[in-house]
């Protein structure tokens, strides 16, 4: 409440199974007459739902699926919340164009336990969706893009990025088994390799490397999932010929949302004629899949380690997967896809089936039993509850650690009925994981994502009293000036160090090494006049350092004075305020939306150009400086003179 208070938006980072859903309805409760939004995935939207009826709180429930069609909520909601809001890290994605500027003046709480799911860039482009390019300016990030380059995680990303320490109260055991390939397996996974080795695929490296990822991952998962890449291959080459060629759009197709990350897009032409594809393909596809057998033989290792009563749960990213081994299963075992739903052979809705695994399963009576087994693809790895389940396997590894993570967080999560949590993983044959590299390619994901959410954690440390500190060593004199920063709700911190009669500079190596020649020298005392004059200078040091995030669409600026100079000759108060309203937005640091909404005045008619909604964004506030803590350092011994 406090960040929202402050910055108008906050993102809530709390892991998977936490009860983000009630914290963000905790935050739809204090705001009582916002006419409240929840912005979820389709198949969240019954859930979300519900939970606001069990907390009475009225509020309207909008899908990702409407937004993406260009969709967006009735009414005038002054507070929205956006679930699993890692689904708008893409600054290309239509569902990112639409809800962009359409927050712009509203207060917004992204909610994902995971936001960073393959690089930096993700974390950053959630924060533009829900505030200024300059909110963390006044602790020394002057610009939110900068937090992509950094080594090491801001600790200011604490006042907007939500996450508590420690684990969920109440969380359950999990232990990690893991399934090797057998022989056959294995070798499978050589005659996989050997075939895709056989295609010319394109002379250009970026798509060469694409499809050959699209079919190895195919592959790794089954031989069914790898007959149906390669027909969608066969497609496409034949698509190429008629068109002359691959465009952008028919491989990102291709590809899928999963694995087109694997090309810089920007690099490849987005007309037809960018992506040669070789058409002799068509015959090494047809042998292949006329040769190509359907080996099995992964089956029986994973059907025997799900033999026993423990309730289970199989993810897998392929349809042809998932329709093999509900087979496998048999007609008890239940499966959901992302258009239907079921158990055996008979459909049934996804509720219902969902039902049989969350906590309504002992009173389940859709049928005489509830089914044992889910098998499902990913579109049941986000939001839901399914911890009357006790093991979840993941029969082939996604592409993100965040899809790992998401998948293990049906089970483990606030409800779960098991002390211990069985995680299955079965390992991609040894040839595929050479050249695809899957498990290395999700621990180094992991690993980024690991460092900056620990560095997130919030602690709760009271800000320490004015500390003044007067130390002496052997070289010339040197200051470190910790400064805190306040401009109407929004505050900082920054850390300020010189040398000498340097300049000041808040660089982090020139700060830790006054903090370790602060920890080996001695006390002084006195200098009280020298300490109020370093303090004066290191407050204006500070202000000085904050610099404006951006520059202003020129465009827009010279348009809005013209037309201001006309409505002055004209003496239209009116539209003068109108366009003083405008300048105050077009100058001010902007959100992703705003940043939109200029792109749309640069391009637009005079006429078009007042008609654009602009939010007010009020007048700048100026800055004010308090020093919290300093450290002076001087010679331990007073000169002759």
């Amino acid at each position: 409440m406090a960040a929202l208070g402050m910055w108008n938006g906050a993102l809530l980072v709390e892991r998977v199974g936490s009860g983000k859903t009630w914290i963000a309805l905790g935050v739809a409760a204090a705001h009582p007459a916002s006419n409240a939004v929840a912005i979820v995935p389709a198949i969240l939207q019954d859930q979300w739902r519900s939970a606001a009826r069990g907390a009475g709180i009225p509020l309207q429930v909008w899908s990702h699926e409407r937004t993406s069609r260009g969709q967006l909520p009735a009414g005038n909601p002054r507070l929205v919340l956006v679930d699993e809001a890692h689904r708008f890290r893409e600054p290309s994605t239509r569902r990112l164009a639409a809800i962009a500027p359409w927050l712009l003046g509203r207060r917004t709480l992204l909610i994902t336990a995971t936001p960073i799911v393959n690089r930096l860039g993700d974390l950053v482009t959630l924060l533009r969706l829900a505030l200024p390019e300059d909110a963390l300016a006044l602790d020394g990030v002057s610009r939110l893009g900068d937090l992509a380059e950094c080594g090491t995680p801001s600790v200011a990303l604490r006042r907007v990025v939500i996450r508590s320490d420690g684990m969920v109260a109440g969380s359950t055991d999990r232990q990690l088994i893991r399934l090797t390939p057998a022989p056959r397996e294995a070798q499978r996974g050589v005659d996989r390799v050997t075939e895709i080795g056989q295609l010319a695929l394109s002379s250009r490296g970026a798509v060469r490397r694409l499809i050959a990822s699209v079919l190895l991952d195919a592959a790794a998962s089954s031989d069914e999932a790898f007959q149906r890449a390669l027909k969608r291959y066969r497609g496409l080459l034949l698509q190429s010929q008629d068109a002359g060629g691959a465009s952008r759009a028919m491989l990102r197709r291709f590809a899928g949302d999963a694995l087109e990350q694997v090309v810089l897009w920007p690099m490849l032409s987005p007309d037809a004629s960018g992506c040669d594809l070789p058409g002799d393909d068509i015959a090494v596809v047809d042998e292949i899949l006329r040769t190509t057998g359907a080996d099995h033989h992964w089956i029986d290792p994973l059907l025997a380690r799900c033999a026993d009563d423990r309730v289970t749960v199989c993810f897998t990213r392929h349809r042809a997967t998932a329709r093999l081994l509900r087979q496998a299963f048999g007609d008890d075992a239940a499966w959901l896809t992302g258009t239907e739903a079921g158990i055996g052979p008979h459909r049934l809705s996804r509720d219902t089936v969902l039902a049989a695994f969350g906590a309504r399963r002992d009173g389940w009576t859709a049928r005489r039993q509830a089914p044992r087994v889910l098998v499902a693809t990913d579109v049941a790895a986000e939001g839901l509850d399914l911890f009357a389940a006790g093991r979840v396997v993941h029969v082939d590894l996604p592409w993100t650690a965040t899809r790992i993570e998401q998948r293990e967080g049906r089970l483990l999560r606030i409800g779960q009925r098991h002390d211990c949590v069985e995680v299955v993983v079965r390992a991609p044959p040894a040839a595929i994981e050479s050249a695809l590299a899957p498990q290395a390619r999700l621990h180094r994901k992991e690993m980024l994502a690991a460092v900056w959410l620990t560095a997130l954690e919030r602690t709760d440390d009271p800000p320490p009293p004015l500390s003044i500190s007067l130390v002496g060593d052997d070289s010339p004199g040197a200051d470190l000036v910790a400064v805190q920063l306040q401009s109407g709700t929004r505050q900082g911190a920054l850390l300020i160090a010189r040398e000498g009669e340097s300049e000041w500079t808040t660089a982090p190596a020139a700060i830790e090494g006054l903090l370790r020649r602060a920890a080996a020298a001695a006390p002084l005392q006195g200098g009280s006049a020298l300490i109020d004059d370093t303090l004066s200078r290191a407050i204006r040091a500070a202000i000085a350092t904050l610099r404006d995030a951006s520059m202003p669409p020129i465009v827009c600026i010279e348009r809005i004075h013209r037309l201001a100079r006309n409505a002055a000759s004209r003496r239209d108060a009116q539209l003068l305020q109108r366009l003083d309203r405008m300048l105050r937005f077009v100058s001010a640091s902007p959100t992703l939306g705003a940043r939109m909404t200029m792109s749309r005045l640069t391009d637009a008619s005079e006429r078009e150009f007042l008609a654009i909604p602009i939010p007010d964004v009020g007048t700048p506030v100026p800055v004010c400086a308090t020093p919290i803590a300093a450290i002076l350092f001087r010679h331990a011994v007073s000169s002759l003179r």
